[in-house]
């Protein structure tokens, strides 16, 4: 639950730009910080994650790229499909949106179709093959 609010929030702050979304997203990402740093060990690709969508509101959109390529290994390594699928979407829209990079942008859409898919989450796989 506290992933998703932090990734509802952090989406809503990088659309709209209105700081109060910012402010209650980065209360989120500290949340998990705290969690992670008190040996919390499924937690740091939660971390990463909302850490990259943090650098990509602030426009520092390297280490916002590098982030999210963690984030997709740390969850890819530990087994959760599903965050996996969700954080190459997410890294999509970033790539599409502030990078202008459609290639590379299709391919991490495409990675979180297959991630998707191997999780079972068919609806899901059949709007993003809807919508592209």
């Amino acid at each position: 639950e506290t992933l998703n609010r932090g990734v509802a929030l952090y989406a809503r702050a990088l659309h709209t730009k209105k700081m109060k979304y910012k402010k209650h997203a980065n209360n989120v990402r500290g949340t998990v910080k705290k969690w992670m740093v008190n040996g919390n060990p499924n937690v740091k690709h939660y971390y990463c994650f909302l850490s990259a969508e943090q650098a990509a509101l602030d426009k520092k959109y390297e280490a916002a790229g590098s982030l999210y390529k963690e984030a997709i290994l740390l969850s890819t390594r530990t087994g959760h499909l599903h965050n996996t699928a969700l954080f190459n979407e997410r890294y999509a829209n970033f790539l599409l949106e502030e990078m202008s990079d459609k290639d590379e942008a299709n391919y991490r859409m495409e990675e979180a179709i297959r991630f998707y898919n191997l999780w079972g989450a068919d609806a899901k796989v059949h709007a993003l093959q809807q919508n592209r």
